[in-house]
């Protein structure tokens, strides 16, 4: 029997610190920086994949792209906010065009992880 496998996303799991400015730089292949930009894409994190509200929601990430690399942001007091714990994530560009032209794909998913800090 033949199969195909069209999710192309890769797991990434996250581990960063409660308080701390979340800080992600990655590289990302396949995007054209002249029909593109940051706002093309988000990014959340739930308590679970199933889960109604996020823990951070996707305008709590600051995003910059440049050539070949996508930034994530998330401020320190954005981070201050969120229970130490571990939670989910995925990362997706959409560029935004009508039904029929539009690309959508999550690049990166998988755990992220809260470690508690001490001074917050």
């Amino acid at each position: 029997m033949a199969s195909i496998n069209l999710d192309s996303s890769s797991r990434l799991d996250i581990t960063c610190r409660k308080g701390d400015k979340f800080n992600l730089t990655i590289e990302i292949t396949g995007i054209s920086a002249i029909t593109s930009t940051a706002s093309d894409f988000t990014m959340e994190v739930r308590e679970s994949d199933t889960a109604a509200a996020t823990t951070i929601a996707s305008t709590s990430f600051t995003m910059s792209l440049a050539t070949d690399s996508l930034t994530v942001v998330a401020n320190p007091t954005t981070m201050a906010a969120v229970a130490s714990g571990l939670y989910v994530y995925d990362l997706q560009y959409d560029n935004g065009l009508t039904a029929d032209d539009q690309d959508v794909k999550t690049y990166l998913y998988g755990t992220f992880k809260v470690n508690e800090d001490v001074t917050v």
